[in-house]
């Protein structure tokens, strides 16, 4: 580790803050929890990092052993990073500041923030008390992106809950929605029956997977 930003501190809180206590450092472990991305992704889910401090971040991520660096599995194809087993160590601690966050968000996004359904997923790591288990895949039609789709799977079990960007497993519950949508059914406790009858959501696929999902999280059929 390096000893350019350090506390001098024999202390955990301390030591933690030296690997990662820097601008961005966070928020760019927060976006590998939705699994592997590449540098150009990286640019682009971070709007306002430049090019050199971001390759700077995951030059000193990766010595760290936060993240590390794999190229898929296509010849020629680009390298992407992700987390490593110490780097999702952190995982509690990330949804614990997500938590804690939600105390300055008040009222809906400034019109120079970025959302991003992913991020908004991941609050339903931490809502997981159940035994249930299934993969739901969200097909979001996001108003904040020119209602661009975008496609996440949410993969729950005992293990726990895995979130992913695109849509690559095939036995599932599929559910269209905006993310207002999803605000409603996550944060103000909205029925599902009424956002379907209202026409705000639609779900395909194995129905019982979807309220398997429902009942997994604590929210209202």
């Amino acid at each position: 580790m390096s000893n350019k930003r350090c506390y001098k501190q024999y202390c955990g809180l301390a030591k933690a803050m030296d690997v990662i206590g820097e601008r961005w450092t966070l928020l760019i472990m927060r976006d590998l929890l939705l699994g592997p991305w590449r540098y150009s992704d990286l640019i682009e889910r971070l709007p306002g990092v430049t090019t050199n401090l971001l390759a700077s971040r995951l030059k000193e991520m990766e010595a760290n052993g936060l993240i590390k660096k794999t190229q898929l599995s296509s010849l020629g194809s680009p390298h992407v990073y992700e987390l490593t087993s110490l780097g999702r160590e952190l995982e509690p601690a990330m949804l614990a500041l997500n938590q804690f966050g939600f105390n300055f968000m008040h009222g809906g996004p400034l019109p120079d923030e970025q959302v991003d359904p992913g991020r908004a997923l991941l609050t339903l790591k931490s809502r997981y008390r159940s035994k249930q288990k299934g993969v739901v895949t969200f097909c979001f039609h996001n108003e904040y992106a020119k209602d661009r789709q975008e496609y996440y799977q949410v993969n729950f079990s005992t293990a726990g809950v895995d979130i992913r960007f695109g849509k690559e497993h095939a036995d599932t519950s599929c559910v269209e929605l905006s993310l207002t949508t999803y605000a409603d059914l996550v944060f103000r406790n909205a029925s599902m029956e009424a956002l379907e009858e209202q026409g705000n959501l639609l779900v395909t696929g194995d129905r019982k997977i979807w309220n398997r999902f429902l009942d997994a999280f604590g929210l209202s059929r």
